[in-house]
């Protein structure tokens, strides 16, 4: 459905092609894994639950009684083997096959009092990334029970990821940079950097092109090998920024999601908004708070409401 805007501008209002309720109530964190199949709900009374997407079945559910502390973080293995939590100091790590604790252990900084700000799972869940907010980050290598703490950062850590067959880091953080670093040394490889907080990164399939955005909206789309601007979105609404971001196409057309309820599609050669349209909004704060492209090529998200909604792009 296209309506006609002022300006002569097309503005496409969708409809998504299905939506899924899988809570009622607002998460506190959540994420899809990659190809899709599964979502992971940490609610606000701190019920944690693994759903399947295709039928919305609970395969899994804790309830804030079976942990130590808090959780306010989640990650997944890459293969959906293992799920993460994290609460302010202590992290713990489950099988999904058999649906039991498998590791808990507390975290730690360079700083005492320092606490958990950011989680990641490898693709086996061999690797795990534990970002704390005094910059430091912690890499444990789990089949050889190594540990590893390295001091990125000058403020809190807001993102990790491995890239590059998992022999690099990629690590943001409210300083306003972005380190791309080797996972074993701690060496710095490159680093980008904007004028405030990161609130947004996303590598493309290949680990070439590198999108990242400020809570000002400064943002650019690099070449990592050359280190060089590529393009910059054409992104002039006030007062909103970039929360998710998602490169599909192999590079060539980008999906950002904002901090209230809209989703854009981009050109990123030209960095010219394609379309946009909102998710459905069960509250007022409603946003993303993760998204993946399906098998089939559409769109998947979950919203902070817990409701996964499939998209035609």
């Amino acid at each position: 459905m296209i309506a006609v805007a002022g300006c002569n501008q097309a503005v496409v209002t969708k409809t998504p092609d299905k939506i899924q309720p899988l809570v009622n109530e607002p998460l506190i964190d959540g994420l899809l894994s990659n190809d899709a199949s599964m979502a992971v709900t940490l609610g606000r009374s701190r019920s944690l639950s693994i759903w399947d997407v295709a039928t919305s079945q609970l395969l899994h559910q804790w309830s804030d009684n079976d942990f130590d502390e808090t959780n306010y973080l989640v990650a997944l293995s890459g293969n959906k083997q293992y799920l993460a939590t994290a609460g302010k100091q202590k992290i713990s790590i489950f099988n999904l096959e058999t649906g039991k604790l498998d590791i808990r252990w507390p975290a730690q900084g360079f700083n005492p009092d320092a606490s958990i700000s950011s989680l990641f799972l490898s693709q086996t869940g061999s690797t795990i990334l534990v970002g704390m907010n005094d910059g430091s980050i912690t890499v444990i290598q789990r089949s050889s029970m190594t540990m590893s703490l390295f001091k990125q950062h000058s403020a809190a850590v807001n993102h990790l990821e491995l890239s590059n067959f998992e022999q690099q880091v990629l690590s943001t953080g409210l300083d306003g940079d972005v380190h791309i670093w080797a996972a074993y040394s701690g060496e710095l490889i490159s680093s980008f950097s904007r004028p405030q907080r990161i609130t947004s990164v996303s590598f493309d399939q290949a680990n070439r092109r590198l999108f990242i955005a400020d809570a000002l909206d400064n943002n650019v789309i690099i070449d990592t090998q050359t280190s060089q601007a590529i393009s910059q979105l054409d992104y002039l609404e006030r007062y909103r920024y970039f929360r998710q971001a998602l490169f599909i196409n192999y590079g060539k057309n980008l999906i950002t999601a904002t901090s209230k309820q809209s989703i854009i599609y981009w050109d990123t050669s030209s960095g010219k908004e394609l379309s946009h349209w909102d998710i459905t909004a069960y509250n007022a704060g409603t946003t993303v708070f993760s998204m993946v492209l399906k098998p089939n090529g559409k769109l998947l998200t979950l919203s902070s409401d817990g409701a996964l909604e499939t998209w035609s792009l």
